[in-house]
């Protein structure tokens, strides 16, 4: 089966393929995508300290880290 049939058959691809330049995928400069990244790793650090403080039991009285006394309010800013 030739590839133009399967095309149609699927539908458009979800990648930027080549094409006019009006149609195809914009470029990303490198101070783009470090943004991007950045930003992306940010989230990730913001949910795995959700994570910590909300999932994670203290080993000393058993409650999550959120509502534990055992901790200074210092640690618990660095969590």
């Amino acid at each position: 089966m030739p590839w133009a049939i399967r095309v149609r058959r699927m539908g458009r691809t979800a990648h930027c393929g080549p094409g006019e330049r009006g149609r195809s995928c914009l470029e990303m400069r490198n101070t783009e995508l470090l943004v991007a990244i950045c930003g992306a790793i940010a989230v990730e650090l913001a949910h795995l300290r959700w994570i910590v403080l909300t999932q994670w039991k203290c080993r000393a009285c058993a409650e999550p880290h959120l509502h534990c006394d055992c901790k200074p309010a210092w640690v618990k800013l660095l969590l």
